[in-house]
């Protein structure tokens, strides 16, 4: 049983067709066998952009790495057991949208929101990307279901020492946030059903779906509600698809949502074009249309996979 190491890099130049701005994010991912059921999981997070400069003043984020500067933290460090051939329980610190969220359909996209819808990171300051959180995660999966549930420190942090630190485990003043998800998967199409409860805050559900159509279609819907009158964000409605041209995907998605009575229409077109087996660049616009005001913001990325 050996060591697996693996180290993404993710480079992107952005530009409002005036200003320009560089961000960069590279994670380390390591799994070391420890027995035939226990292994030990870690990954890192360096993340490196220009916070000096603003492009667009959105709700959502039209990038999922660009976060300012962050020289270090852990994206996740813990024990994971196969219980059997089908269950898997990880103990530790985790991002939860390293498990949610990430499916084929969605990961194409550069928005936050295909990362994470903002039902949740909007209204609660939980472990997505980059801050982690200690907790406990069960997995369960078979040829057709995958069905997940995890609880959480109710915050999620980045640094290594203090009050901050992303070990804390607090129920009484972070509370405890709890989710879980079940995909179904059926001839090439993927369907999602989840949900999540903060103790310090409110219920929030979501459902998403991949549905294919033909060989080289995907269509993906998506729609959330958090159930509270004082919810910063309470819906999130998407709307895309993506197309398999060769080893080339093209892909659009366009999502609505509204957050402080401000409303925000985004749409972005992208593409991931191969340049290797390890290497791909990722033509991107965005169309972002926020109270009223359009902005249009290019992005060119490179991602590089070891």
């Amino acid at each position: 049983m050996k060591p697996i190491v693996n180290l993404e890099y993710r480079g992107e130049v952005q530009t409002d067709f005036d200003k320009t701005k560089i961000a960069n994010l590279l994670i380390i991912h390591a799994i070391v066998p420890v027995s035939k059921k226990l292994s030990f999981e870690v990954a890192s997070t360096s993340i490196a952009s220009q916070e000096d400069v603003i492009l667009a003043e959105d709700l959502q984020g039209y990038s999922n790495i660009d976060y300012g500067n962050l020289p270090f933290t852990f994206t996740a460090a813990g024990l994971t057991w196969q219980i059997n051939e089908n269950s898997t329980l990880f103990g530790g610190i985790r991002r939860l949208d390293v498990d949610y969220f990430c499916s084929d359909g969605l990961g194409l996209f550069t928005n936050s929101s295909c990362g994470i819808f903002p039902t949740l990171s909007a209204n609660q300051d939980i472990a997505v990307y980059p801050k982690t959180s200690l907790g406990v995660h069960y997995t369960y999966n078979n040829e057709n279901i995958t069905a997940q549930a995890t609880v959480y420190n109710g915050r999620g942090y980045t640094a290594f020492s203090g009050r901050d630190n992303i070990w804390r485990f607090c129920p009484n003043s972070d509370g405890v946030f709890a989710l879980g998800q079940v995909e179904y998967r059926h001839n090439d199409s993927h369907y999602y059903l989840g949900g999540s409860h903060h103790t310090k805050h409110f219920p929030t559900a979501w459902v998403y779906a991949e549905q294919a159509i033909g060989t080289d279609f995907t269509l993906i819907g998506a729609y959330s509600h958090a159930f509270s009158s004082d919810a910063v964000c309470k819906n999130f409605y998407g709307l895309g698809g993506n197309y398999a041209l060769g080893n080339t995907n093209l892909g659009v998605f366009t999502d609505y949502t509204s957050m402080f009575g401000i409303d925000e229409w985004a749409t972005e077109f992208t593409c991931t074009i191969p340049c290797s087996q390890n290497v791909f660049i990722q033509p991107t616009l965005h169309v972002i249309n926020t109270d009223g005001n359009t902005k249009c913001i290019g992005m060119m990325r490179l991602g590089i996979s070891l």
